[in-house]
């Protein structure tokens, strides 16, 4: 019955201990100020949280006025995030397939890790998840990953962090079969004078807006776009058909 379910798997197991080093110049902090005037725009109510495809807590930790919850794939990520918010429930659960018994204000799944989700069947599962843990009156904040026209192929960009003990480098290459995109992550790992190398392949589906909308429709949502609001990629913010108003 759910064996479209059992192909999404936790695909950052050889670099989550390093993600916070790799990712150490994206700008959460930034990114946490917008979500927060988003989230006072849709959900002015809004006191709960649920990150969907958490990683490493970071945007949460940035938000210590919300009580949090989170759920990922990798149980290094639900580690991290649990030691950055001891105070939030965070579970290793796959977005496609979870029930938390509670329903939040706010639910979030950002960094385009809904793209990971590669089937019609995969997407409306997940986005029917989302909705079950949905409060009255609340939004969902999904950012996409790229639509057809705008991903490139053979292209290969390097990325690198360190601390005290640790350096990672990490050299992605782009390509793509069909619709979806494919990433290798080369990684050459660095602790003291103890090098070694990893490779991770992450495949994304590749979806434009009218695609985005069916599924959000055929789930009962209600998606509005924001093509500015929060990254390059966009942002949809969702809300049950009941939450919407007649006409808007």
């Amino acid at each position: 019955m759910h064996a479209h379910l059992s192909a999404l798997q936790a695909v950052f197991s050889a670099s989550a201990e390093y993600y916070d080093l790799v990712y150490g110049k994206k700008d959460y902090r930034g990114e946490t100020d917008r979500l927060r005037e988003l989230f006072r725009r849709f959900v002015p109510h809004g006191r709960t949280i649920l990150d969907i495809a958490c990683g490493t807590g970071e945007h949460l930790r940035l938000l210590p006025e919300y009580g949090v919850a989170g759920i990922d794939l990798e149980p290094a990520f639900v580690r991290i995030a649990n030691e950055k918010r001891p105070d939030g429930n965070f579970q290793v659960a796959n977005m496609q397939l979870f029930d938390l018994g509670s329903k939040f204000d706010i639910l979030i799944c950002l960094f385009s890790a809904i793209g990971y989700l590669l089937t019609a069947q995969a997407i409306l599962s997940a986005l029917g998840c989302f909705k079950a843990h949905l409060a009255p009156g609340g939004a969902i904040f999904i950012e996409p990953f790229f639509e057809r026209n705008a991903w490139g192929t053979g292209e290969a960009h390097i990325i690198s962090g360190e601390d005290d003990h640790r350096k990672v480098c990490r050299l992605m290459t782009t390509d793509r079969e069909g619709d979806v995109s494919i990433l290798v992550g080369h990684y050459l790992i660095a602790e003291g004078i103890d090098v070694r190398y990893a490779v991770e392949r992450h495949e994304l589906l590749l979806l434009d807006r009218d695609q985005w909308q069916d599924f959000f429709r055929d789930a009962g949502l209600s998606a509005e776009y924001l093509p500015e609001a929060f990254s390059s990629r966009g942002l949809y913010v969702a809300r049950s058909f009941a939450d919407v108003p007649p006409n808007s």
